[in-house]
């Protein structure tokens, strides 16, 4: 009877131990996660949950049904929040007159944000809070607070919603208590201008709703299941012409087709089928595919040939210039001076400082004689010196032979910012640079103009030739031309109506006349002039809509979290054909940047000055960098226009995301996949486009960018 108890006893424990290491899920072929919901947030489907992405997640979609079909793209800086900017496509609704906008259907604008409030544990939900549609016209905007629970395979939802979320109305808002405000709800929904936030209207309303659902993952069939309850009550006609509804439930299920595409659908209402499609990606936490190329394999010199290099110091520099090379590092100075060997490098295959650095410094150390003790890398952006990485090279080796770590290296080298006189200019070893250099490249791009009242979508499929001749050090003559390969701008008929000059406005001009344009050809001269200050002269064409002449100054003290710059030029209108001519239209414009790294990759910018259409005022950046160098930002411009004169938006505002293309490479490639929206194209608020400016340049070359980095030195 006693060992019948203790083996009982011992299967439970097997049963409801959770830190055992193995679970029998670990091996289905199908890794399931929450999925995302109608609006692109990850939740049920019309409902929200207190689920969210990883950080670093973005993802795009598309989810479609009558009458209303969602467009939406999704991203997660951190854990614990979410943004999304969607369109919606009201079917039964038209966006305006058939003189203004033809037959198209309406399409909504919307912006959405979910924080965590509270993180999971044995016995608490994760709990969210959330607003839709917090800065549009209101027609689908709603506050909720969510609590997610999971129990295995089942994930719980249950929460309270407001505005169209609480459209059931089946509790008294219980925030009344807290505070009669919150009795009044004030903004009627699809308001003419949008982009206003009607923060009193948050979380107000005389009732509101309790809405609940749930999630059950299936990791052996490979598909999560979803049944909720819906409080948005489209019957009622609040965001629209009344929906049919014979049921306030909705059922639907999801699929991942591997890492990167999940495929939804859904019945809900009783009466609506609905199709989800997503492409999604965690572009922060690692590179997407494994990185193949690793540091060449170097030999070192054998003993007579570490003497020969020691009596002829051209073997080494010849040695050095070769090793690099096949890096795709370029060597601009060397000097063996007894034990020490500093070498300027340039190069524009690997976004880390550090790797480039540590490349180099594998190289250095096996061509080396042995009495070499440091090898110092000077490090280049172009034609101008960054700073540089001091190597103690027994240590180096050490670390490379795995006998040592990254951070015991640290600890034995210094980082440096720049003198004021260029490394290169001091080398005993200067490489024969032929001036003036060509480079050029060549690729297919996208021009368009998303969300205006002829299409949604009007766009252009041009073939984009970026050349730069270098003259000289730091300056060059830096040239796009753009030819055209297909474009649907014939559709264009709605000319621009604003009363301020129309320095961004005519967009449709600029792209139906411009279809084959020069984008860009100015003369830039970049250089450093004091320690740690970087400038710029530029003048020509400057970017698409207009031309003139100017300069920046950026000054980034090395060990510092902040930097500072200012900006000036006076400028020109260019032609709609954007070709060498020029409207009458002149201003001149600049502003004072102010710019800190907070933690966490955070980076706050703030641009104080005056903008093309004369109006004056402040735009604040913030983005966040994630070490696979994956970027996501937001920012919004104010400036001295009133709402009235500024227009539909009542002020600039937008979102932008770059991923580094060498993720997708199983070796390292410059470059990034760039992506930036402003909902409206407006004269308020419009910055000059700056090509190379000085702090895109060098403001990520501080101590603090080569210490996040500091690990890609064994790389």
């Amino acid at each position: 009877m006693k060992s019948s108890l203790r083996a009982f006893s011992f299967y439970l424990f097997l049963l409801f131990n959770t830190h055992l290491g193995a679970s029998l899920e670990d091996y289905y072929p199908y890794q399931l996660s929450p999925s995302s919901s109608n609006y692109g947030d990850t939740g049920l489907l019309e409902m929200p949950s207190a689920r969210f992405m990883g950080a670093g997640g973005l993802k795009f979609g598309i989810s479609a049904s009558w009458p209303n079909e969602y467009t939406f793209i999704v991203a997660s800086p951190f854990p614990w929040l979410e943004a999304g900017y969607r369109y919606t496509e009201q079917k039964t609704a038209k966006y305006g007159p058939f003189a203004y906008s033809g037959n198209q259907t309406l399409k909504d604008k919307g912006f959405d944000i979910k924080i965590k409030v509270l993180e999971e544990s044995f016995y608490l939900p994760n709990v969210a809070i959330g607003i839709r549609d917090m800065g549009g016209t209101g027609l689908f905007a709603g506050e909720y607070i969510v609590g997610s629970k999971r129990f295995g395979p089942l994930d719980l939802s249950m929460g309270i919603g407001w505005g169209l979320l609480g459209a059931d109305n089946n509790i008294r808002n219980p925030l009344i208590s807290l505070d009669e405000r919150f009795q009044i709800r004030n903004s009627s929904q699809g308001a003419a201008g949008g982009g206003e936030f009607n923060v009193g209207d948050w979380f107000s309303g005389q009732r509101s709703a309790l809405f609940g659902g749930l999630e059950y993952s299936f990791p052996k069939r490979g598909f999560n299941l979803k049944l909720e309850y819906d409080t948005s009550n489209p019957d009622m006609g609040l965001s629209g012409p009344p929906v049919d509804v014979k049921s306030r439930f909705n059922l639907g299920f999801t699929r991942p087709l591997g890492k990167f595409i999940d495929l939804g659908l859904s019945f809900e209402r009783g009466t609506q089928v609905r199709f989800t499609f997503v492409v999604k990606g965690n572009y922060g936490e690692k590179g997407l595919v494994p990185k193949l190329e690793t540091p060449k394999n170097v030999i070192p010199l054998s003993l007579e040939q570490k003497e020969q290099v020691a009596l002829n110091k051209e073997i080494l520099y010849r040695s050095l210039n070769k090793g690099l090379r096949e890096e795709s590092i370029y060597i601009q100075g060397a000097t063996y001076n007894e034990n020490r060997l500093d070498v300027v490098i340039s190069q524009t295959k690997f976004r880390s400082y550090p790797r480039a650095a540590g490349r180099a410094a594998r190289i250095a150390s096996a061509l080396s004689p042995d009495d070499v003790e440091n090898i110092n890398i000077f490090l280049m952006n172009g034609d101008t010196e960054v700073g540089s990485i001091k190597l103690n090279r027994n240590e180096f080796d050490k670390v490379i032979n795995k006998k040592s770590s990254a951070s015991e290296l640290l600890y034995r080298s210094s980082l440096e910012g720049t003198t004021g006189i260029p490394q290169y200019k001091q080398t005993e070893f200067k490489p024969t640079v032929n001036f003036p250099e060509v480079m050029w490249s060549m690729s297919p791009a996208l021009r368009h103009q998303i969300g205006g009242p002829e299409a949604f979508y009007l766009g252009q499929i041009w073939w984009k030739i970026n050349s730069s001749i270098v003259f000289r050090r730091g300056l060059s003559l830096d040239t796009t031309l753009g030819i055209d390969l297909y474009n649907n701008f014939k559709d264009f008929k709605n000319a621009s109506t604003s009363t301020l000059p129309h320095v961004r406005s005519d967009i449709q001009d600029y792209l139906s006349q411009g279809k084959n344009n020069i984008a860009r050809m100015k003369l830039t001269y970049i250089w450093s002039p004091y320690k740690d200050l970087f400038a710029k002269l530029d003048a020509g064409i400057l970017e698409e809509m207009f031309g003139g002449y100017g300069g920046e100054v950026y000054y980034r003290p090395f060990k510092s979290n902040f930097s500072t710059g200012l900006t000036m030029h006076k400028v020109k209108q260019r032609g709609f054909k954007q070709r060498f001519k020029f409207r009458e239209y002149e201003t001149v414009t600049g502003h004072l940047g102010l710019y800190y790294d907070l933690p966490q990759g955070v980076h706050a910018q703030l641009l104080i000055g005056k903008y093309l259409a004369g109006d004056k005022g402040a735009t604040l950046d913030l983005s966040r960098r994630f070490n696979t160098g994956f970027t996501l930002g937001i920012f919004a411009t104010k400036t001295n226009l009133s709402a009235e004169e500024f227009g539909e938006g009542s002020f600039d505002k937008g979102f932008y995301f770059a991923i580094p293309t060498d993720l997708f490479y199983i070796s390292h490639e410059p470059g990034f996949i760039s992506f930036g929206l402003h909902p409206l194209t407006k004269d308020g608020g419009a910055i000059l486009k700056h090509h190379n400016s000085p702090y895109a340049l060098f403001g990520d070359t501080s101590e603090s960018s080569l210490l996040r980095d500091w690990r890609d030195i064994l790389d």
